[in-house]
């Protein structure tokens, strides 16, 4: 999301107080809120020392404090309370979109949902210990209870520095309340963090405002299937549930890129895995599903990274290089959004610049990095010249996703500039089982329109190494 102008923020409070009102059993205190700050004072004074403000000697008294980001939240996936496994994806959904608010807040650092579940793994851990394991300052922890279309949410938010327990809510009210749910507990940590987070809250509460039991419950599906590993049958899965949405809400934005993201996804890096003649008119939906997006939400983050994905697959570097810069602007928290641009840069030719973005999306959580940060620092690294570091990037490519096949034909490739023949024949050999089709053959090529650094890298390195190596043509 980007940043909201001060007269933005005066106009959207009124439509987050009416979300507060529709709440059952909810009521906003002014005491409440009074409370929770008053217990923060510490946290505060270290908050303004990362606004630029000055600080006094109070931010040194909690041991460990210097070390740990004051702007720092992990959520623990919320415990399945309704007796039913198949309700699970009610909390897992809940989970995934409390992380993703979170994650709008500028200068945070929230721990992604997969880091967090890890360490939540023994229940026995303390606040302290699990804040010490994530690097956190504060841990939300939660349960979800449904009973028909009547929904209960109990959280706690606990500081890690202390492992006191700072606040504790239960919010109650119908399935299709959800989202405003969602923002109770996105606002009240907002009131212990700072005005940004409750402003966040406020607009998405208008994008998600409207929705039916049913609809709330598909958007819920969906969000929980995104947490799954990024195989070639975890794309019609997640489009399906998206698809139902919008059979309902044609015009719900989130729904909309979200949609247009993963095909847009499958197209260009699984397009191998679709019908003969289905990429074209996939990308077709793609751009009208995205541009929808855009309209109805311009902060619309993901509408942008299908946009580049398009741009990248119809010959257009200058509009794949604007909406990829674009993405990061409106989520900079996202490994995602530093992948797509250091994606882009490499075609662009600006290698030494991608391979610092790549770090820096590394560095949003060192512990449980997206694969495709990894593969792209080994391709990187081979851009560069270093071809051990592109080998022990596609190492552990491949030993998170071994369907991950281009990780393969480049591990063949910087065998084959090393001098390692043998090593770069079973690369190849198993580059071939994974991709019986000879995707990777064209899959890097340059664009026309790409900056000519790349496009002489093609003609005078990859080609002739990869036909060396056996897997260019």
């Amino acid at each position: 999301m980007g940043t909201i102008t001060p007269d933005e923020k005066t106009a959207t409070t009124p439509a987050w107080l009416g979300h507060v009102h529709r709440l059952k059993g909810w009521i906003v205190a002014a005491a409440g809120v009074g409370a929770v700050l008053s217990g923060l004072v510490g946290y505060y004074t270290t908050y303004k020392t990362v606004a630029g403000k000055p600080a006094d000697s109070t931010s040194a008294h909690t041991p460990g404090v210097a070390n740990v980001n004051p702007l720092s939240v992990a959520v623990l996936p919320f415990t399945n309370l309704t007796g039913d496994p198949a309700q699970a994806y009610v909390a897992d959904g809940l989970t995934a979109s409390i992380t993703a608010d979170l994650s709008r807040i500028r200068d945070a650092f929230i721990v992604n949902v997969a880091t967090a579940a890890a360490a939540a793994k023994d229940k026995a851990a303390s606040a302290q210990q699990v804040g010490r394991d994530l690097g956190v300052r504060f841990i939300l922890q939660g349960s979800v209870q449904r009973s028909a279309d009547k929904l209960r949410i109990s959280a706690q938010l606990a500081d890690t520095q202390s492992n006191a327990q700072l606040w504790s809510e239960t919010f109650e009210g119908s399935i299709a309340d959800i989202f405003a749910l969602q923002d109770q507990v996105t606002t009240r940590i907002g009131n212990s963090i700072g005005r940004e987070m409750v402003i966040v809250s406020a607009h998405d509460s208008q994008m998600q405002k409207g929705s039916t039991p049913k609809v709330t419950d598909l958007k819920l599906r969906a969000m929980a299937l995104r947490l799954n590993p990024r195989t070639p049958d975890f794309f019609p899965k997640v489009q399906a549930a998206w698809r139902e949405v919008l059979k309902l809400e044609p015009d719900n934005p989130t729904a909309m890129s979200a949609l247009a993201s993963s095909l847009a996804l499958q197209a260009q890096y699984f397009g191998h895995t679709l019908a003969p003649g289905a990429r074209e008119p996939q990308f077709q939906e793609v751009k009208h599903l995205a541009t929808a997006a855009r309209v109805a939400d311009p902060d619309s983050a993901y509408a942008y990274l299908a946009l580049a994905l398009y741009a990248e697959a119809h010959d257009d570097y200058p509009a794949q290089l604007q909406t990829s810069e674009t993405f990061l602007a409106l989520a900079p928290k996202e490994q995602a959004a530093h992948n797509l641009l250091a994606h882009t840069l490499m075609f662009g030719g600006q290698w030494e610049r991608s391979r610092e973005l790549l770090l820096k999306g590394i560095a949003l959580d060192p512990k449980h990095p997206i694969d495709q940060l990894a593969f792209n620092l080994g391709w990187v690294s081979f851009l560069l010249g270093d071809d051990d570091a592109s080998i022990a990037y596609f190492a552990k490519v491949i030993a998170s996703n071994p369907t991950f096949f281009d990780a393969y034909g480049w591990t063949a490739m910087a065998w084959t500039r090393k001098g390692d023949m043998t090593k770069a024949k079973d690369a190849a050999d198993a580059l071939m089982k994974a991709d019986p089709k000879r995707s990777f053959q064209t899959r890097r090529q340059p664009m026309p329109s790409a900056p000519p650094a790349y496009k002489k890298f093609y003609e005078e390195v990859y080609l002739p190494v990869g036909r060396k190596a056996g897997v260019v043509g």
